[in-house]
């Protein structure tokens, strides 16, 4: 009987048209234009921004024309050593002295003007014909500047571009501590680059095996850019160290080679 009593009462009024019918709530609404609002924006960053498309490269810093092993001449003894390392030498400097089999001593002298990378030999040593003595790295000019040599996997060379921006990490300057240094690409090689051409470049002694790992790989030249108030010559993108950086220092290159539309990645899939 309580049932037949409520359907009576649902006959009497059966349209209710003084009650106020409630189809969602306000939080419900804001919810979804905020939903909303978050979708067209994706969708307009998509279609029109872009995004940078970046390449890591190994490599070192360098002067232009790279190092060359200096080789011993004649036979004798050192007698002494007249350079040390990360030194710069004129034409014709002494680098060292050597008493030969006859008991005459002479001083070595310095080719051309060259940055010293490394020195082989030490007072007493004996030299034979062809021995190892110093990593020069020949200077075009007394005041040439270092330079960056990367080596960018061939798959992105078509890509780069004389002008385009670069960001170089060194290995001795932390990048939390002294942040980045700047350049542009200055030459892109035109041919794959070999473990000869790596040594040509960088020396002999010079393990390559690390610009080689990703596969064939061009050269790249960055030019640094300078800064005359930096200790280092060079501007960087924190601060800047305290110490000057030296040729054959390992660097880690940023270059972008593209940008991207986001919205694109989804046409491509």
């Amino acid at each position: 009987m309580r049932f037949r009593k409520q359907a009576l009462r649902k006959l009497e009024s059966p349209e209710q048209l003084d009650e106020v019918a409630r189809l969602t709530s306000m939080h419900t609404w804001l919810t979804t234009v905020a939903l909303l609002v978050v979708v067209v924006s994706l969708g307009v960053w998509s279609a029109f921004a872009t995004v940078p498309k970046t390449v890591d490269a190994p490599g070192v810093l360098t002067h232009a024309a790279g190092a060359v092993t200096l080789d011993a001449a004649r036979q004798g003894q050192v007698a002494s050593v007249l350079v040390a390392p990360n030194q710069r030498v004129g034409r014709k400097q002494p680098l060292y002295t050597l008493v030969g089999r006859n008991g005459v001593t002479e001083t070595v002298t310095a080719p051309w003007t060259a940055h010293v990378v490394s020195v082989r030999i030490s007072e007493g040593e004996m030299l034979l014909p062809g021995s190892k003595v110093a990593v020069l790295e020949r200077l075009e000019t007394p005041g040439d500047p270092l330079e960056a040599m990367v080596y960018v996997p061939v798959a992105h060379a078509p890509l780069l571009r004389v002008g385009m921006p670069v960001r170089l990490s060194a290995a001795v300057a932390p990048v939390n501590v002294f942040g980045t240094l700047s350049g542009t690409v200055s030459a892109v090689g035109s041919v794959p680059e070999t473990e000869e051409s790596l040594h040509a470049l960088l020396g002999a002694d010079r393990d390559v095996t690390p610009f080689l790992s990703s596969g064939s790989v061009v050269a790249v030249t960055v030019r640094l850019t300078p800064d005359a108030a930096s200790p280092s010559g060079l501007k960087w993108s924190r601060s800047a160290p305290s110490f000057e950086l030296n040729a054959q220092s390992a660097v880690t290159a940023t270059l972008t080679v593209a940008r991207e539309r986001p919205l694109d990645w989804l046409v491509k899939r």
